[in-house]
């Protein structure tokens, strides 16, 4: 172990956090020179650089630069970063729901849950029709049961659904407490498969549909008992995913599609089948074209034409709330979703889970915590 700190952990971690020198000069003003080892921060300096980095302070003291790669697979396709140096604020969010479901799992086989039978259930046919057929059956969801739904009910009452079956969903769009936002371009969700707490994880900086279909598509990884980090391919018919053909068939059912083109033209049906399912128009479009309602020149042209109104409108590609965002607790409501919620809740009260544990669990402060469950109705 050094006894000063290593120029290039102090690059390394610079970098890894978006950020250059120069952000740190408030720390100290020879900050741009650590990284050439010219000057050496104090300790006091380091601990605020550490602090900012979100890089444990005993890092910068290695002889090399620490491994801090994803801690499970990566099904991404798109994103052009590298599993071996994810962001600080996935890293640490795998982190915290790895840590929730230890704490879980331990917590259901001690009050004596049963595992749950689904998990790894298509693992050897690996089968997208069968995936899709017992995922519907599971979560009872019927052929345009989202129609009467806006696109936020939809998402609210598919992880409802899926929470009632005993998988815990967890969603946001920043790490701790609103300061640290995640990029819809380094990932859609994960999902973290075990037989008493499996979990889902969903980036709510992404529009709704691609919220829908994150959560059918992380589902579709715990029947084929697969962890991992996603994105979404589901795009053009040259990428197709087979966890992206499961979630297409399950919220964009072949029967639906069938009778929607049978009663109205192309792009009718298209508009038809985004409103009834809550599905993309990419999505619906895609599907479409793969059960042969659409050839291969009327997908692109279609396709097209949606690119194209997008540009013109200059419609984000990430969904942004407008004025000052919802409250603390909203935010946390959905961080925590409402299984670990009140799994956390029943832990405390039976002794089975300390208070200490369970503001590190819910990443909230004492007084935070009482007010959280209180405004729950739930007192402590």
């Amino acid at each position: 172990m050094r006894t000063t700190p290593n120029p290039e952990v102090i690059s390394w971690a610079i970098e890894r956090a978006k950020k250059q020198p120069s952000d740190f000069t408030g720390i100290g003003k020879f900050a741009e020179q650590w990284v050439t080892g010219e000057k050496v921060p104090t300790v006091k300096q380091m601990q605020k650089l550490a602090a900012k980095t979100h890089v444990p302070l005993p890092y910068f003291y290695d002889d090399s630069v620490p491994s801090m790669s994803l801690q499970i697979p990566d099904f991404r396709t798109t994103f052009a970063g590298s599993a071996e140096n994810p962001s600080p604020e996935l890293y640490e969010t795998i982190n915290l729901m790895q840590s929730r479901q230890d704490w879980l799992s331990a917590y259901l086989a001690d009050v004596d849950a049963e595992k749950l039978g689904f998990i790894g259930a298509c693992a050897d046919d690996r089968d997208v029709k069968r995936a899709a057929a017992m995922i519907r059956s599971i979560l009872a969801l019927d052929d345009g049961w989202a129609r009467s739904f806006k696109p936020e009910e939809a998402v609210r009452h598919l992880r409802s659904l899926i929470e009632s079956v005993g998988v815990y969903t967890c969603a946001g769009s920043f790490f701790h407490h609103n300061s640290r936002p995640y990029d819809v371009d380094e990932f859609r969700g994960f999902v973290l498969v075990n037989e008493y707490a499996p979990l889902i994880f969903i980036n709510t900086q992404d529009s709704k549909s691609a919220q829908l279909f994150t959560l059918v598509h992380e589902f579709a990884h715990l029947l084929f008992n697969e962890s991992g980090v996603d994105d979404l391919v589901y795009e053009v018919p040259e990428k197709e995913d087979l966890c992206d053909s499961v979630a297409a068939e399950v919220l964009v059912p072949a029967s639906l599609v069938f009778s929607t083109f049978d009663r109205l033209a192309s792009k009718k049906a298209i508009d038809s089948l985004r409103i009834a399912t809550k599905a993309s128009e990419i999505v619906c479009l895609r599907r479409a074209h793969e059960l042969g309602c659409i050839t291969r020149d009327e997908y692109f042209r279609i396709y097209g034409n949606y690119k194209r109104r997008l540009e013109e409108l200059g419609i984000p590609k990430q969904s942004k709330d407008g004025g000052g965002g919802p409250s603390y607790y909203v935010v946390q409501r959905s961080m925590m979703g409402k299984l670990f919620s009140d799994a956390v809740y029943e832990g405390v009260k039976s002794e089975r889970l300390l208070f200490s544990d369970a503001y590190r669990l819910t990443d909230m402060k004492a007084s935070n915590f009482e007010k959280y469950y209180a405004e729950e109705g739930m007192y402590l």
